[in-house]
């Protein structure tokens, strides 16, 4: 057994746990003394080499932005909050180089530099020659109305907005760096830390008595996930993302989205996986926008990516980034254990759509059957942003796998004989089962007009024990026709469908089965596509989703509502 410290030892330790507080707060003091008189300095519109007007000066916990005529500037104050030290100016420039240096990539030319203050004839001055007291962030100012959480505030939130930033999350995604820093970022250990973490704080501040189950069930995720976690984490699936995509980090800018102000100063918050990083932006759609356009989102950004192996991962990201963004409109609002500030209506409802991930309904199969032209896929897309099912979709999967040498070309003949045909259902097959087995509802977007194909589909919906239903579209032939011919003369499509294509599938269709008939529900596409928006149109579909959501609700151990 080991003697006991001694009494000189134990006053070492004690003054070593003294001397700690005393020399951050010291840091601090030296800090700011050497960036005084900065604050007034960016104040005035004689500083800046440019028409300034009136500065408008932002704070945030860990930085200043001035709005000084066409630029933005901003300084990283000299903090130590508790996940980061900026309390040296090193730290300070270093964390300015890394935000031109990480936003370029997803912000389409906002980030324009990083300049030195210096003093100049005893006077701070902006770019100026000489020891930098300090260094800012010059930006290219936006429109803050054009902010997604502005716009949807306002409800100006546009399907084409959610397309423009999938595709640009997506894209992104797909090309960015993969060499990350530390083995241990993305691992299942250090997930589960930062999960415990932030609920760790919630139930120790939050009296909401949802909270020990949510906590529960991350737990049980966790240990359940933690082999695919670790799988992708292998495969190249953790990535340098943005980290801190919520909507008032994405802007409509220039024709375009951009997203900016991504994580830089903690790399185990960037270097994440690549569902964690859509996911912060499907939750924040769900929580401050509509369902509608954070299920747009997901499936914009799966099709794109072709990454549906991440969906396992998203239903325990999504309520990790939902508890994120609780517990930081809790410290916002100033509420803590043991105040008495109530639990602020921002964190009520990211808690709640925490909660509603571990209430999610049991999953069904949805095939489009229908000839080419028949509005099955402009149908399909939008029944998907309507009830939350992920799509995947023939044409696009065709092209992932054997993409032509122009993005604007037409597959050739090759890829469309029988042999094509049936290995591209083969490989909807093993998607349909991946998106299910995730506990999402599956739309396959195809034709099926072969009764060997819509056979291999139900018997997986057999085999899983969720429910099929065959979505069956239909319009006149001269329709049909139509529909092709105005589509090849249009904008390029996915599909590679003609009029010949049309009059063999008219000749060689197999009719739907008896069995196949009573699973099946018709749409007559010869409608407004403003139909197709609304849930009048998909009531049979949506009554079949609302029964199993019934059906998981009543038997979740999470009972309280908010």
């Amino acid at each position: 057994m080991s003697s006991p410290p001694s009494r000189k030892h134990s006053a070492r330790r004690a003054d070593t746990a003294v001397r700690g507080p005393l020399h951050l707060a010291n840091r601090l003091r030296a800090a700011r003394r050497s960036v005084r008189g900065l604050d007034a300095t960016l104040r005035r519109p004689g500083t800046y080499r440019h028409p300034a007007g009136r500065i408008v000066r932002i704070e945030t916990h860990i930085s200043v932005v001035y709005l000084a005529g066409r630029f933005a500037y901003k300084i990283i104050k000299p903090v130590a909050p508790g996940f980061a030290d900026f309390t040296s100016t090193a730290t300070r420039e270093r964390c300015c180089e890394a935000q031109l240096r990480l936003n370029r990539p997803l912000a389409q030319g906002i980030y324009a530099g990083v300049l030195p203050i210096a003093r100049h004839h005893g006077v701070l001055a902006l770019g100026a020659d000489g020891t930098a007291v300090e260094h800012v962030v010059r930006m290219r100012r936006f429109d803050e109305a054009m902010l997604f959480s502005s716009l949807a505030a306002n409800g100006a939130l546009t399907p084409r907005d959610i397309d423009g930033a999938a595709k640009r999350l997506a894209d992104y995604h797909l090309r960015a760096p993969r060499n990350a820093p530390s083995s241990r970022y993305g691992s299942a250990s250090l997930v589960r830390a930062q999960i415990e973490t932030i609920t760790a704080a919630l139930l120790a501040n939050c009296s909401h008595p949802a909270l020990p189950g949510m906590a529960a069930w991350c737990a049980r995720q966790l240990d359940e996930l933690a082999p695919l976690i670790e799988r992708r984490r292998a495969e190249g699936f953790v990535r340098g993302c943005h980290g801190d995509l919520h909507l008032d980090n994405v802007v409509r800018w220039r024709g375009a989205i951009a997203m900016f102000d991504c994580i830089d100063f903690d790399d185990a918050l960037r270097w994440i996986d690549v569902a964690a990083d859509v996911a912060f932006l499907v939750m924040d759609l769900g929580a401050r926008a509509e369902p509608r356009l954070a299920n747009r989102l997901l499936n914009r950004w799966l099709e794109t990516s072709g990454d549906y192996a991440a969906l396992s991962l998203l239903p325990l990201y999504v309520a990790y980034r939902a508890l994120v963004r609780a517990w930081v409109a809790c410290l916002k609002a100033g509420h803590l254990a043991g105040s008495d500030v109530a639990i602020p209506r921002p964190a009520l409802r990211y808690l709640e759509l925490a909660r509603a991930q571990t209430q999610r309904p049991g999953p069904v199969l949805l095939l489009c059957h229908g000839y080419s032209g028949s509005g099955k896929s402009v149908a399909s897309r939008a029944l998907a942003d309507l009830c939350g099912a992920v799509r995947v979709s023939s044409d696009a999967e065709r092209k992932r796998r054997l993409p032509p040498p122009d993005e604007q070309a037409a597959l050739g003949a090759e890829h469309y004989t029988q042999a094509a045909r049936h290995a591209i259902y083969g490989h909807l097959l093993r998607l349909a089962h991946d998106v299910l087995q995730s506990g999402h509802s599956a739309i396959v977007d195809a034709t099926f007009l072969e009764f060997r194909h819509r056979g291999t589909f139900l018997a997986l919906a057999e085999r899983l024990g969720v429910p099929a239903r065959i979505l069956d579209f239909r319009a006149e032939p001269a329709v049909l026709a139509q529909r092709i011919e105005a589509r090849r003369q249009g904008p390029r499509d996915l599909s590679d469908a003609d009029t010949a294509t049309l009059a063999r599938q008219l000749a060689s269709a197999d009719a739907l089965t008896p069995a196949e008939r009573a699973l099946s529900l018709s749409f007559d596409t010869a409608v407004p596509i403003a139909a197709f928006d609304t849930p009048a149109y998909w009531r049979p579909v949506l009554d079949l989703m609302q029964a199993r959501m019934e059906s998981v609700t009543f038997a979740s151990p999470v009972t309280c509502r908010t």
